[in-house]
């Protein structure tokens, strides 16, 4: 989940240090480099966000062709300037992204042969493996090879030397890495968002294929065959990675969702979507975590109600572990934003042994999970900073919904009209979002209300059941309020105990086939004195003696786009509320944006 960059140019240490800057929304609990200078290796570190490693670096003259760069989010061992990244032992100066699961019975081989460690972390003992093997008189590339064949687990690792060599050396094994040639100089990362605007062409390597970067060239070094290195072209742009006017990076996504919904509605990509053959499935399983978990919920309503075909949907850190029933006329779909969600991957892995047919759904087209799956669909969402996801959810669910609209075809489980009618439901979907947003004023007032309590529950019922199930989400993890989501039909089986004056309780509640038992609900909720919220449509008001700060109106829509409309307030009122109460919403405590470790 951390994040690591390596250069090797002129002035190697700036193109990280902007790197890192990219990098920071993947861990942010301490930093750090290591600068090979002057036969040298300096290794600068700072507890807390990148601002503090930049003010210890500004208090010094630095300068060299080496250099690797290490943004923490902490798994083994507490955040600290001693567990932060780069670990050094002698001459060898490594970055880590990933777990070493082995790491306690290599601690302890090193440790018989004279090692001592100052760190908590699993990643120290990859510095000192290396050492070790110079120490014997092994070659560089030997001696990383020995070592990472020692390693048990997932890494994405990168070395520096101390020698007259001036190498950087890259390797993964279950992790994301890319390497890039530039016109000034080569590099390395564990995304390519880190990557700069001197990295026109990347490569993403295989496991355990040792890169090798100097100022002169790339090269694999343990590959016989004299394979080349075939760059494709980097699509990633730094220059996207701007907040604009907004405060946050949060902000500026939610509200990007109209251009890009207007981007998606327009876009004829009918073609994409009929390489799947809907008629030879019997049964699609919807594999992902978090918010993308939310999607699937959406999507399998979706599914079974235009298109009548069977849909599961799984957590995917538990997927394979309940030994589930796979078929060879499955569809397996894995949603993850990054497309290297570990979790996500091993599922995909797993289906694949089984022969099912696999579909990423990705905002990263070149990620691990997109290049292992069978299919692979971008939702182009661009680059989403935010740890908090907002705008990738409505690009996964319109994804979704098209492909539904032509499974549906497909299955001519409903009529060419209906199909025409979903379609320019679609098309209305920037419309409706731009009328949301154009009040979202209105959700500060609620936001401010809302955060005087310490609790909420949320509800909804149908496929908005998981769009209360996001809104809880997102109010959990940026403005640290504990919130809990509920089926509302499901109150009455346990969570009306909690209601009270002190247990809001927030509905989502557009007018729908639903209404009227969606009503019955609130009266419950009214009967047990607990202040209710609602986001919904205006008629509920005339049922609910309301306050203006405690109703947020929706507009008329078509029952088939709600959950992609109302997410909409769902997203402000997660985010206001933080902003309320001094939250930093780009980069919320003890989450990171890519969960690449299991």
């Amino acid at each position: 989940m951390c994040g690591i960059i390596g250069a090797v140019a002129e002035t190697a240490i700036k193109p990280v240090l902007d790197g890192l800057g990219r990098l920071e929304y993947r861990g942010y609990d301490s930093s750090g480099i290591s600068l090979l200078s002057n036969n040298e290796i300096q290794t600068i570190k700072a507890q807390g966000k990148l601002t503090n490693l930049k003010q210890r670096l500004s208090e010094q003259v630095l300068d060299g062709e080496c250099c690797i760069g290490h943004t923490r989010w902490a798994t083994h061992g507490r955040a600290s300037v001693t567990n932060a990244h780069p670990h050094q032992c002698g001459q060898v100066s490594v970055v880590h992204n990933g777990i070493i699961e082995n790491y306690l019975q290599l601690k302890h081989q090193l440790a018989q042969w004279g090692h001592h460690f100052s760190s908590a972390t699993d990643s120290e003992v990859i510095p000192h493996l290396i050492n070790h093997y110079l120490s014997q008189h092994l070659s560089e590339e030997e001696a990383i090879a020995k070592t990472v064949a020692q390693l048990k687990g997932s890494y994405a690792i990168g070395v520096l030397i101390n020698s007259t060599s001036k190498n950087l050396y890259a390797i993964k094994q279950g992790s994301p890495l890319v390497i890039s040639q530039g016109n000034e100089g080569a590099y390395m990362a564990s995304d390519a968002m880190a990557l700069g605007s001197d990295s026109g062409k990347i490569y993403y390597p295989n496991d355990n294929e040792l890169i090798k970067l100097n100022t002169h060239d790339i090269t694999l070094c343990n590959d016989s065959s004299n394979k080349r290195i075939h760059y494709i072209k980097n699509k990633q742009s730094s220059d996207a990675i701007s907040k604009g006017q907004h405060s946050s990076y949060m902000e500026k996504e939610i509200f990007e969702q109209v251009d890009l919904m207007k981007r998606l509605s327009v876009s004829n990509d009918t073609d994409e979507y009929s390489s799947i053959n809907f008629n030879q499935i019997n049964k699609i399983t919807i594999i992902a975590c978090g918010t993308s978990y939310y999607a699937a919920s959406i999507a399998k309503s979706w599914f079974e109600k235009y298109a009548n075909i069977l849909v599961e949907i799984d957590i995917a850190s538990e997927y394979r572990y309940r030994s589930p029933i796979v078929s060879e006329k499955e569809l397996t779909i894995f949603v993850s934003q990054s497309g290297e969600t570990a979790d996500t991957l091993a599922a995909l892995r797993y289906a694949k042994s089984k022969k099912a047919q696999t579909l990423a759904l990705v905002n990263v087209i070149n990620s691990s999970i997109a290049r292992e799956a069978d299919f692979s669909f971008e939702i182009y969402a661009g680059p989403e900073i935010g740890v908090a996801s907002t705008k990738a959810f409505s690009c996964q669910l319109a994804i979704f919904y098209k492909m539904t609209l032509e499974a549906a075809k497909q299955r001519e489980f409903i009529d060419a009209n209906e199909i025409s009618v979903l379609a320019k439901n679609f098309m209305q979907l920037p419309y409706l979002m731009e009328k949301v947003l154009q009040r979202c004023l209105e959700m500060k007032d609620m936001a401010k209300k809302l955060t005087k309590f310490s609790n909420v529950l949320f509800l909804g019922r149908g496929e908005l059941t998981a769009i209360a199930q996001e809104g809880a989400l997102k109010l959990k993890e940026i403005s640290y309020i504990h919130a809990e989501a509920y089926a509302a039909g499901e109150l009455k089986h346990g969570p009306i105990a909690l209601l009270d004056e002190q247990m809001p309780v927030l509905v989502i509640a557009p007018k729908n086939g639903l209404t009227d038992k969606l009503l019955s609900n609130i009266q419950e909720v009214q009967a047990r004195n607990a202040p209710i919220f609602i986001i919904g449509d205006r008629s509920n008001k005339q049922y609910i003696n309301l306050q203006e700060d405690e109703f947020f109106e929706l507009p008329e829509m078509p029952e088939s786009i709600q959950a992609l409309i109302s997410v909409i307030p769902m997203q402000l009122l997660a985010l206001y509320s933080a902003q309320q109460l001094g939250k930093n919403v780009d980069q919320p405590r003890n989450l990171a944006k890519s969960v690449t470790v299991e």
